[in-house]
């Protein structure tokens, strides 16, 4: 298959599944695996992520000037405050098991058991959630836990951050808001902490654009569907395909 078709593939998978609780990191072993790609250089998965951070930044545009250009006025604060809150047990999760979480990428041997804790959390949220509240601090951290743990192939990023505030009972267009906030400074630390180590000589730039651009895109109309799913209350249903998911992992891999 020609390397670009594997990008373009790649970036779809990348797209979509960064964003549906279904664990791209996971979806993106699977499926080197399963058609037979050589794994792509480090450099575009960056890319990948890349373009779903551009995605991110266009869909909550608003958002984001809002709190950019009015921090002072009290819901911005607080709202930064949180995000803040919730970021600092990622980071230390992120640090302080990096090794572990590396060692994870290499193969498919833990992903079916990772992809069925993803299932497990996706259905609680459905049937396991306290009476509305307003968002707070230890709320805010308890999220920041779950999107670090998230960190393991398999393991969904969005789905434990918005079924987490969902059983908190944070309610529906917070929930899905708050994931994706916080998924910015996340995926800018990883980012970061990645970029150092790679051979920026070696890049193929067409490619790489072609990487940013495609997952940008998929990752911008999966925000969309994502955001009806969310507040339709259909966002349980994703543990059904988590399941079929993890069944396959276990029978092929």
């Amino acid at each position: 298959m020609p390397f670009a078709i594997q990008v373009i593939l790649l970036a779809v998978v990348q797209g979509f599944t960064e964003f549906f609780p279904v664990s791209s990191s996971g979806h993106l072993l699977l499926f080197q695996k399963l058609l037979g790609f050589t794994t792509l250089p480090l450099v575009y998965d960056i890319f990948f992520h890349v373009g779903t951070l551009l995605a991110v930044v266009a869909f909550f545009f608003k958002d984001l000037r809002e709190l950019a250009l009015r921090c002072w006025k009290r819901e911005n604060a607080r709202l930064l405050l949180l995000l803040a809150a919730a970021t600092l047990p990622t980071a230390l999760i992120g640090f302080l098991f990096r090794d572990f979480f590396e060692s994870l990428f290499s193969g498919t041997s833990c992903l079916g058991f990772a992809f069925l804790f993803t299932a497990a959390v996706l259905l609680a949220a459905k049937h396991l959630r306290l009476k509305n509240k307003m968002p707070d601090l230890p709320a805010a951290v308890l999220i920041g836990v779950a999107q670090g743990i998230a960190i393991i192939p398999g393991v969904s990023r969005s789905g434990m951050t918005i079924a987490v505030a969902l059983i908190l009972g944070l309610g529906f267009g917070f929930s899905f808001r708050f994931s994706f906030l916080l998924s910015i400074p996340a995926v800018l630390g990883a980012l970061l902490l990645e970029a150092g180590h790679i051979p920026w000589e070696g890049g193929h730039w067409p490619q790489l654009a072609l990487a940013v651009a495609v997952a940008a895109l998929a990752g911008f109309l999966a925000l969309m569907l994502l955001r009806r799913i969310v507040v339709q209350d259909h966002f349980h249903r994703f543990a059904y395909y988590v399941l079929a998911i993890a069944a396959f992992t276990f029978l092929f891999f």
